[in-house]
């Protein structure tokens, strides 16, 4: 009698703990991870959630919304990684991290905009190239989830960019880091017959100022938002925005007034809010705006014509 009312408060004792873990992530609906959207002041997003006591950073959403990358570094441990959380029957899942890194180093997930590849930065060795180095790799989408990881080789690799961002014909937009530390630059790599060919260094106007990197472009290639970094200034990472003239050609690039540090932009498939890093280094998180700070960049009959 004793052993069976013991095993009976047993199995009482682990349903509830069972129960209790599985209520301590809360119950999330609706978009953007059913966060309540911000205005033109910047604010973290997902407090407690996507933004920790960990260091995350670098985010991008699926082209649907339906999935939500990001990139976690863990505090007190030498490990980082790229996480997800995905919108299942309605409900947005507690963050895990993404099966395709297996826990190698991994950070700065893309999705292209047809929604079939993810680019992301890996320090995983790769078979012939000598030493540790920084590669992108990509996964193409299988099903409900994602492929093997595969290294797209030249112009990509061997560190040689960093940083993918798409436009919606393929054209891609990357930070050139075969100069090293120091030497990072805005370029594109150009896709021509279903092959990519050598990666170029932008001209004018960018890549004005030393360390100009992680372009965001939007699909149809009309505007690009990049970061600076500012090592000597108070606020030592700033966003710039440019979009592209009737002619063809970019305007000169402003400084978007965020206020704090930022970097690593991504703009939501519906074009309305900016998230991007911010924070100390090793101490940063995720923040979000709307996109009306960047309107207020564009000339007044540019946007009349938009709307």
């Amino acid at each position: 009698m004793k052993r069976a009312v013991f095993i009976t408060c047993l199995l009482v004792l682990t349903a509830t703990r069972l129960l209790s873990q599985q209520s301590e992530f809360p119950k999330l609906t609706g978009p953007y991870l059913g966060q309540k959207v911000p205005g033109n002041i910047p604010e973290i997003f997902a407090p407690g959630i996507v933004s920790t006591a960990s260091h995350e950073f670098s985010c991008c959403f699926s082209p649907n919304e339906k999935e939500f990358y990001f990139t976690r570094r863990h505090a007190g441990l030498n490990e980082t990684v790229i996480m997800t959380s995905k919108l299942v029957d309605r409900i947005w899942t507690e963050p895990d991290v993404a099966p395709f890194v297996e826990k190698q180093f991994s950070f700065e997930p893309w999705i292209t905009p047809d929604n079939t590849r993810l680019y992301f930065q890996s320090g995983k060795p790769i078979p012939g190239q000598p030493g540790p180095q920084m590669n992108v790799l990509y996964v193409d989408r299988e099903g409900d989830g994602w492929g093997e990881a595969k290294n797209p080789g030249s112009p990509f690799n061997p560190a040689k960019a960093m940083h993918i961002s798409s436009t919606a014909d393929g054209t891609i937009y990357t930070t050139d880091i075969s100069g090293g530390p120091g030497s990072e630059c805005l370029a594109i790599i150009k896709k021509v017959n279903g092959k990519y060919l050598e990666l170029q260094k932008l001209g004018s106007p960018f890549n004005n100022e030393k360390q100009s990197m992680h372009p965001y472009i939007s699909q149809d290639e009309s505007y690009i938002i990049f970061g600076v970094r500012r090592p000597t200034q108070q606020i030592n990472s700033v966003l710039f925005f440019s979009y592209r003239k009737e002619d063809g050609t970019w305007s000169e690039p402003k400084e978007i007034n965020l206020g704090i540090n930022a970097g690593q932009p991504f703009v939501t498939s519906d074009g309305k809010y900016l998230l991007f890093t911010s924070g100390e280094q090793g101490k940063g998180d995720i923040y979000w705006v709307s996109t009306r700070i960047i309107e207020e960049l564009k000339p007044k009959e540019l946007n009349n014509k938009n709307n």
